[in-house]
Parts: structure tokens; sequence; C-alpha cells
């Protein structure tokens, strides 16, 4: 699958995160209860989230993965526990769509890493894996919508 590179100006915001490191098996018990928590944090805070959750990937080896669940919201709000409270600054980043499994999204990275160098562009933080449809709403794999966001300079 051939992916159109994509440019475009993220917005600064404010987010809470969890972040942790664990088997490569346990991404979907970790996402399942990491957004919930996130959502709860939010709410509980009287504030509104912003845009669909994402991940970072910080490392990925055989054994494990370092990874992050972000939800965006409309305001700086208390946390507690394993969140984290976070300010994402704006940048300009690539950007690619994906459609399909998560497990075949390998070649949208590709694509993102192939046109930075190309066009003389760096990454400046891990890059970011939209959820704009999920398993939850739309429960055919092969129609899932993910958007590949890499913050350049």
């Amino acid at each position: 699958m051939a992916y159109e590179i994509l440019t475009a100006n993220l917005p600064a915001s404010d987010a809470v995160a969890i972040r942790t490191t664990i088997p490569l098996n346990g991404l979907r018990d970790f996402f399942n209860n990491a957004f919930l928590e996130l959502s709860e944090c939010i709410r509980a805070a009287g504030a509104s989230p912003v845009g669909p959750p994402f991940v970072r990937y910080y490392s990925v080896t055989p054994e494990s993965v370092d990874v992050e669940a972000v939800m965006t919201c409309d305001r700086e709000v208390p946390v507690t526990g394993q969140v984290k409270r976070l300010h994402l600054n704006a940048s300009q980043a690539a950007i690619v769509r994906h459609v399909g499994r998560y497990e075949k999204m390998k070649p949208a990275y590709d694509a993102i890493n192939e046109w930075m160098s190309n066009n003389g562009k760096h990454a400046i933080e891990a890059p970011r894996e939209v959820y704009v449809t999920t398993g939850a709403e739309v429960p055919d794999p092969s129609e899932w919508v993910t958007l590949v966001e890499q913050p350049i300079s």
C-alpha cells in the first residue's frame, strides 16, 4: 500500500497520560484500562476530552514495549496515581492515514521515515498513533482508521 504523506500543524494542548513498559501481548488490556482511567480523570475534573485518544511508542523490542496512552483535554486537570499531566507543544507533523489492522502499520511508519529523510526533516518527539475509529465503533479490522502523526522540525 502506498501512503500519501501530508503535513499539518498540531496545536498545543493540555493532556493526561499513562506511560508504562509491558510485554507486547499486554497492549490491548493496557489501552482499555489506561483510556478508561484517563477518561475518568478528565471527567472528574469537570473537563472535556479534545480530539481522539492516541498512543506514543518510545521503544519496541520482541520482549516489551515502552508505550504511553494520551488523551488531550480542554484544560489542565489534577492528576493522581499513575496519571501524569502533559502539555503538548504546537508543532508541524508529517501524517499518514492507515486503514486496516494495527499490526499492519509498519509500512506507514516506514513511509514517514523515508519522507523525512528525503525532505530534510527530523522527528522531535515520539510518533503518535491517533485512533480515528476503534474496534468498539467499527467491528471489521479492515476498516479501522488510524493516523500516524510524526512531529517534525
